[in-house]
């Protein structure tokens, strides 16, 4: 069963691992990103992040596909993306996401600050503001027991 889907550029990390996983009770985590699946030092940092309890598989987004329509296999799923592009090719192609958690997408020349730990371009805005229309619900949470804070009307605000 797929319970959480969270964009965070570092991934799987710390505030990941310790909150997310263990207040969903995670089991799986897919690591979607296609220069991660072709990095094997940053595979191996991530593995090292995660208790051996849990599976992590790494994979683009069209394995990504192939595996969400065997979510049901899945105890408790977590998919992690990092970066709002492949979020929308994953929707695109058929996978089904209701509600996406953001987490950290830090500062870069030419993003501005939406959140302390949320900064974006108008790519990214105008990526995220298409996969709202495919009715997908965009919080901001840095972790499970924070207030749920719709990142659309954060940027409207940051828009005026």
């Amino acid at each position: 069963m797929l319970k959480v889907v969270r964009l965070d550029e570092r991934l799987v990390h710390g505030q990941v691992v310790n909150n997310w996983c263990s207040s969903e009770a995670i089991t799986e985590i897919i690591v979607v990103d296609k220069n991660v699946v072709k990095d094997e030092i940053r595979k191996t940092f991530i593995e090292m992040a995660v208790p051996e309890d849990i599976e992590v598989l790494f994979c683009d987004v069209d394995s990504a596909i192939k595996i969400y329509e065997e979510e049901s296999k899945y105890e408790n799923l977590m998919i992690i993306f990092s970066n709002p592009f492949e979020i929308l090719e994953f929707l695109d192609k058929g996978g089904k996401i209701n509600r996406i958690n953001i987490g950290g997408l830090p500062y870069k020349n030419g993003k501005k600050r939406i959140t302390t730990a949320v900064y974006l371009n108008e790519n990214e805005i105008d990526v995220l503001k298409e996969i709202a229309k495919k009715n997908v619900s965009l919080d901001v949470r840095m972790l499970p027991n924070d207030r749920s804070i719709n990142i659309l009307t954060l940027i409207q605000s940051k828009e005026e």
